[in-house]
């Protein structure tokens, strides 16, 4: 199935989970749960507690299948914000309680629907980050794969709020020039 194909079929399939269709959210889980747990996997790094924040994340996608418009995006792209901000809310929950630390490392992202392509970002972004300033690769990494808010990310690196802030502006747009 390709890209655009897969897109429509999960577009309709939304379309379907929010008039109530169980059928319809079981056929969408099918073709979408592999990327959902590799985008928990990827900030959370633990399978167990991945597999938990990726059942919570498809209980929103059903309670919020309605809110989705094609017009505004890929399907995989809204579920995967999802995925993200449910294991963010789990990693902050997490955190709050010490349960969490920083880890400098990247995690492999290759876990979607298609992993050759996958794997050759990863390892293009893993590179790019790799060739930034310290500080704004570490900032990146905390605010994106652990998701630190700009007063945490400035209280972990002991800088003021402004210069997290602009650590993390600097190093997308450093990232972005690279990438063209």
């Amino acid at each position: 199935m390709g890209t655009a194909e897969q897109s429509r079929k999960l577009a309709d399939l939304l379309q379907a989970c929010a008039q109530g269709d169980r059928a319809a959210f079981r056929s969408f889980y099918d073709l979408s749960a592999r990327y959902v747990f590799g985008v928990t996997l990827a900030i959370l790094r633990d399978r167990e507690v991945a597999r938990e924040v990726a059942q919570e994340t498809y209980v929103r996608i059903w309670r919020r299948a309605s809110q989705f418009d094609l017009k505004s995006g890929n399907p995989l792209s809204w579920v995967g914000s999802i995925a993200r901000n449910c294991a963010i809310d789990r990693l902050r929950s997490d955190r709050a309680r010490g349960f969490v630390e920083f880890s400098d490392t990247v995690p492999d992202i290759a876990a979607g629907p298609d992993p050759a392509t996958q794997m050759l970002d990863s390892m293009v972004i893993r590179r790019l980050l790799d060739d930034l300033r310290p500080e704004y690769r570490r900032a990146l990494l905390l605010c994106y794969f652990q998701g630190y808010s700009y007063n945490e990310l400035a209280t972990v690196m002991d800088v003021p709020v402004g210069t997290a802030k602009s650590w993390v502006r600097r190093g997308l747009a450093a990232l972005k020039e690279a990438m063209i």
